[in-house]
């Protein structure tokens, strides 16, 4: 996880950037700008979180693993949210382990200087507790996506979220990658897309697939993702709004 120099301009992630000027001058000199590599495993469960992650451009799954091996997605995020809310919640076990999905950039800040900063700065106790909010809410809605909705919907909502923290209509993930995400066969996911591409929703090559039709992928998706985003816009809006253009 090498660093790199922090760019000056406007910051990515939303919950930084919904801080005010004032609160975020006194975490910047904490925070370290990081390349995040695909299939990089940014913690386990049963080990000490180091970091936490502000992800600008990359995208982080929480996976949830059998005693079988098998593993799920119960949560995910990439600008729009963090990585690491046990570090201030205590030891709570919502995953196994946080990998990334999508490689790209995330801000890094050492635990202890969460601790710090969380117990020393309301705004900054807030946003965190906020969005914590917003991912439980993700990770109890995604117990009934996986249980109700079909592959198709869940796959159209998996694209959705996707496109939205990483803010563009190309996705560059195999389905074998998914498949491994929504805890189902390759060959439903391949399915899956197939009969999106014939609707014209979507185009895929290994590899990468181009979302065509916005309007149709939401309305073919299940409810949960509007679910989740209104959650997310109800308990946040207020902050993000007019960071998120």
């Amino acid at each position: 996880m090498p660093t790199v120099e922090k760019a000056p301009s406007q910051i990515q992630n939303l919950l930084l950037a919904a801080l005010p000027q004032n609160v975020f001058d006194k975490i910047e000199p904490s925070l370290k700008l990081a390349d995040l590599k695909l299939d990089e495993i940014l913690w386990e469960m049963d080990e000490k979180r180091k970091h936490i992650y502000f992800p600008t451009s990359a995208m982080i799954c929480l996976l949830y693993e059998t005693e079988e091996g098998e593993s799920i997605e119960v949560g995910m995020t990439g600008r729009q949210g963090m990585i690491g809310v046990v570090t201030f919640i205590g030891d709570a076990r919502m995953a196994k382990r946080a990998l990334v999905i999508s490689p790209g950039q995330a801000y890094v800040m050492k635990a202890k200087d969460v601790e710090q900063y969380f117990e020393e700065i309301p705004d900054f106790q807030e946003i965190c507790m906020l969005y914590t909010q917003t991912l439980l809410a993700q990770i109890s809605q995604n117990v009934i996506c996986n249980r109700l909705h079909s592959i198709e919907q869940q796959l159209c909502r998996f694209l959705m979220i996707v496109s939205d923290n990483l803010q563009t209509a190309t996705i560059h993930m195999t389905h074998n990658r998914i498949s491994s995400i929504l805890g189902v066969r390759r060959e439903s996911v391949s399915a899956a897309a197939a009969q999106l591409q014939d609707n014209g929703l979507i185009k895929y090559t290994r590899g990468k697939i181009e979302l065509l039709d916005r309007k149709g992928l939401l309305a073919a998706t299940c409810e949960c993702y509007g679910v989740v985003k209104d959650q997310y816009e109800r308990i946040l809006g207020k902050y993000i709004s007019q960071h998120d253009s």
